[in-house]
């Protein structure tokens, strides 16, 4: 039965919804997909306010709560608010009915240098896959990469004289990323069997690392390999592509790099984003503060 206080909502509104998303605001596939798996259960339910109230408070007795999982739920309920007041469909903002959880965002899993190094050097090059996997590892550590924009690197994208990567990040946004001299070590012996042991598919001859079927590698490929090169290193604990990306980035700040240009490489939207990252290594900073800080040292006796 249809609840009266309810706002008349067309039922192509989640479609016009994300076609906005997607022409407006220019996000990722993957993004689209997500906000849609998190609004579609809203219209299937009395979408009244006390409706969405009871929705939310179900999610707040599970895991969820706790995770960063919630806070996107909540982002994309409230775009989703705000696209139907803006659209005439709501007489009132009700984006303005909830705001964004203060939770404990989990401290991410994270390498030590040593154990970064033995990651990359200790995996085996006897297979066949070798080589591209190594350019993987090195993607995600010695550059930062999220693990689609490995997955999505093209040939194009590479200027080998400048040792710079073109990035097209979330939101189809562009950064330049450097890379050193092990992933240029990397990048050269990957390109010197590519095109003999990889027979790319038509459409993906510019993408730069291959599956065996001659498609883009796959996020899935990418978190299996990392997984067997976490095995392979002895860390039993849980190590994905993104630990490495985190490992990157709390390197980085620990040998002194500014916090905004590390927003830079990681292509953070946000400062407060990349700040999260301060949280995570307090012991560690506490002593890079007190020793190079002139005003966090004790005052003379």
């Amino acid at each position: 039965m249809k609840d009266a206080n309810a706002p008349h909502i067309p039922k192509s509104i989640l479609t016009e919804w994300l076609h906005y998303l997607s022409i407006e605001k220019g996000l990722s596939p993957t993004t689209l997909k997500a906000y849609k798996k998190d609004v579609e259960p809203l219209l299937e339910g009395p979408f009244t306010i006390e409706g969405i109230q009871s929705h939310l408070h179900e999610l707040s007795q599970t895991r969820e709560w706790q995770t960063i999982t919630l806070a996107r739920k909540l982002s994309a309920l409230r775009a989703f608010l705000r696209f139907l007041y803006e659209a005439g469909h709501l007489s009132e903002d009700w984006s303005q009915l909830w705001d964004s959880p203060r939770f404990w965002r989990k401290v991410p899993t994270y390498l030590t240098p040593e154990e970064a190094r033995i990651l990359i050097d200790s995996y085996p090059l006897t297979h066949r896959h070798s080589l591209r996997n190594r350019l993987l590892l090195e993607l995600l550590y010695s550059a930062g990469l999220r693990v689609s924009e490995a997955c999505g690197l093209r040939l194009s994208d590479i200027l080998p004289e400048e040792q710079m990567l073109r990035i097209w990040g979330k939101g189809q946004k562009l950064r330049w990323v450097p890379y050193g001299r092990s992933l240029q070590e990397a990048l050269l012996l990957y390109e010197s069997i590519r095109q003999e042991r990889y027979r790319p598919l038509r459409g993906k001859e510019d993408f730069l690392l291959l599956s065996q079927k001659g498609g883009a590698l796959t996020r899935i490929q990418a978190y299996l390999i990392v997984r067997e090169a976490a095995h392979h290193a002895g860390i039993e604990r849980p190590i994905s592509p993104h630990a490495l990306r985190h490992s990157y980035a709390t390197h980085l700040l620990l040998a002194g790099m500014d916090i905004a240009y590390l927003q830079l490489l990681l292509g953070h939207a946000s400062l407060t984003t990349t700040q999260h990252y301060l949280h995570y290594l307090p012991s560690e900073l506490s002593q890079v503060i007190q020793q190079f800080h002139p005003r966090a040292r004790e005052a003379p006796k």
